[in-house]
């Protein structure tokens, strides 16, 4: 075949050139009979079902637990008693969180998709600290730094759903 032709004519020169196969007899009935089969029902669809129902109570658990309740701060200097200022309640919310992360399991092997939501999640963590850190030399106001804090709590409240989910699903 000529260039001018182009790839197209090729591929149809070289498919009339194939050799002509019979298919088996009661090949297209047997074909059929398996389209007329019901579907069987997929054999992890329970401990799918199971993973589900975890994730939705560990959602509700962690969704109910509330802050600690503020602790007066003279109570044990014998001062007058002031309540912490939201940032502090934050950073103590952060500090839980980073302690809860770290009684997790250590991550082995998982889903890829997983570990990508959860390197997304550290990365995001890492720029907001970098941006508290470098509060000292370029200030921020009280409700920007408050809320870089409230961004940080909630982005490790939801790399701990992620990697909890992980580890359920691991046991599994």
């Amino acid at each position: 075949m000529s260039d001018a032709a182009g790839p197209d004519a090729d591929l149809g020169h070289a498919l009339r050139a194939l050799p002509q196969v019979q298919p088996p007899a009661g090949a297209w009935a047997g074909i059929e009979a398996a389209l007329a089969r019901p579907a069987r029902p997929h054999r992890a669809l329970p401990a799918l079902a199971l993973i589900a129902v975890c994730l939705v109570a560990a959602a509700v658990v962690l969704s109910t637990r509330r802050l600690p309740e503020p602790v007066p701060a003279g109570i044990a200097t014998g001062t007058v008693a002031v309540a912490d200022s939201p940032r502090a309640l934050l950073i103590r919310r952060s500090a839980n969180l980073e302690r809860l992360l770290e009684a997790l399991p250590a991550e082995r092997a998982g889903r890829a998709s997983t570990g990508y939501t959860a390197a997304l999640l550290e990365d995001r963590i890492a720029l907001v600290d970098e941006r508290l850190s470098l509060a000292p030399q370029q200030p921020l106001s009280e409700a920007s730094t408050e809320a870089l804090w409230q961004e940080r709590v909630t982005l490790l409240d939801s790399l701990m759903r992620v990697r909890y989910a992980s580890s359920v699903g691991r046991s599994l």
